[in-house]
């Protein structure tokens, strides 16, 4: 369940050993200037609190979800800086925190707020500097940076590119650094890479790329109403030149676990895919985390069932708004992705004619049930206990893809799975695979109607490669 790293901050003072759960945080400090003293710790673990942990200063600067909401927080103890106009943010941005505390006082108790992120805000990711924080973030799938200053005590606040889906922070290793340098992609454009000045306040895109830059790719973002008024984000790319776009074929992309977000890297693969005509459509369900912890929390164990409902909403808005039609509309899914997949091809079957899966988990009960598998124990902050707690093995079973499968009319679907996967056994896709054949054949056994559609399905068993780790050339032959 717990797992331990190191970390040097960043202006390295000390070293951070972090314990860490996917629900919880312990870090302790380890002074590099006296390294063989015992490790100090900042902050005793405690449930739902985590927490990150950088220096400047002689003040701790901890990234958090202490405080409500629950969301990531940036906070620091007495003898502060001069707060950066903390009141008014404090108004606007009630969600992520950034804190400090004096490193001989670090607990919670002595945190102080020193920003918070607006609500639905995904925090990308953090860096700290000597006389600035900059922080990448994420909002309705617009990244965007926060530059907080800790020398004029302002923030500033730069929208990246509209195109930007991806992004990746370089490595600076002094923390004395003036510029910041870091790269953005889309599935369809290839990174490019630029920087940030702190001291001239501006981003300069610095390179030219290898791969040419997609000129006719044109990228909407909708907002799909769930089936309890939620809005969930849906990113969308298509050839501009395209016509008639409801005859297009459609590929659609869910994960929606762990509060990762969908991978919306760039694929030579999709590219290709978009010079064809084909129109991507990516769905930021629930249980992912592209608008901050309550969008996973929102989405996991006894919610899961949202992300389900999200992700019909979305492919339902997509044919509603002209984005291809069911028979030319397939899904694809990797590892926890296959949950919501496999289960929407259960309850929906007619919004497809195709599903593709990749090490997709399938069977969440069985697996929950195995405690002596490798990953069960940590998995249950995601899925629940069905061991301990009879109404989540119910809930598990009324969304399980395995548990629910059943003769109908499915779509056609293709599965890779890796004969040494340690993460999404084997086993079990055969037993899936099996079950969906079976219910299938009844099905088309039942009615003999002239051209009833009997779906193909595939499995493709790689002896090599391991758990969502295929080429690009195998992607493409998907």
């Amino acid at each position: 369940r717990f797992f331990v790293d190191l970390y040097c901050t960043k202006d390295r003072r000390f070293l951070t050993i972090n314990s860490n759960s996917k629900t919880t945080s312990e870090v302790w400090l380890v002074d590099c200037r006296h390294p063989f003293e015992s490790p100090a710790l900042v902050q005793a673990r405690t449930t739902g609190l985590m927490y990150h942990v950088e220096h400047r200063k002689d003040q701790l600067y901890i990234l958090t979800t202490y405080g409500e909401p629950a969301e990531y927080k940036a906070i620091l103890t007495d003898n502060c800086i001069h707060r950066i106009n903390l009141d008014a943010y404090c108004r606007s941005y009630r969600n992520s925190k950034l804190m400090k505390a004096p490193v001989a006082s670090s607990g919670k108790e002595n945190w102080q707020l020193v920003y918070a992120l607006e609500r639905k805000t995904k925090l990308v990711d953090f860096e700290m500097f000597s006389d600035d924080c900059i922080m990448f973030l994420k909002n309705a799938g617009h990244l965007y940076l926060n530059v907080i200053s800790f020398v004029s005590r302002s923030v500033q606040s730069i929208k990246l590119p509209t195109w930007a889906c991806e992004f990746e922070l370089e490595s600076h290793p002094e923390h004395t650094a003036s510029t910041c340098y870091f790269q953005l992609s889309s599935p369809v454009h290839p990174p490019k890479r630029f920087a940030y000045s702190f001291k001239e306040n501006n981003l300069i895109e610095q390179a030219v790329q290898e791969v040419p830059i997609i000129t006719n790719c044109h990228t909407t973002r909708l907002l799909a109403k769930s089936k309890d008024e939620t809005l969930v984000p849906i990113t969308v790319f298509h050839n501009k030149n395209s016509k008639e776009l409801h005859r297009r074929p459609l590929l659609v992309h869910v994960y929606g676990a762990y509060g990762i977000d969908l991978n919306m890297s760039f694929k030579e693969e999709k590219l290709m895919l978009i010079e064809e005509g084909w129109i991507l459509a990516y769905c930021h369900v629930r249980g992912g985390g592209e608008q901050g912890l309550s969008w996973h929390r929102d989405g996991c164990q006894h919610n899961k069932l949202k992300g389900l409902h999200d992700l019909r909403a979305c492919i339902r808005l997509l044919h509603q708004e002209g984005f291809s039609q069911p028979k030319h509309t397939a899904l694809a899914a990797a590892s926890a992705g296959g949950v919501l997949a496999g289960a929407l091809c259960n309850t929906d079957p007619a919004l497809l004619r195709a599903m593709v899966l990749q090490a997709p988990f399938v069977d969440v009960l069985n697996t929950m049930m195995k405690t002596h598998l490798p990953l069960t124990i940590e998995e249950q902050e995601e899925w629940g206990n069905p061991l301990e707690d009879e109404k989540c093995m119910k809930y598990i079973k009324s969304y399980c893809p395995y548990q629910n499968i059943k003769p109908q009319c499915y779509p056609s679907v293709f599965i890779t799975a890796y004969e040494n996967d340690e993460r999404v056994p084997l086993t079990g896709i055969l037993q899936y695979v099996q079950k969906l054949r079976k219910a299938a054949l009844d099905h088309a056994s039942r009615t003999s109607k002239k051209g009833n559609w009997i779906p193909k399905i595939i499995l493709d068993v790689q002896a090599n490669g391991s758990h969502c780790d295929a080429s690009w050339k195998h992607s493409l032959n998907e």
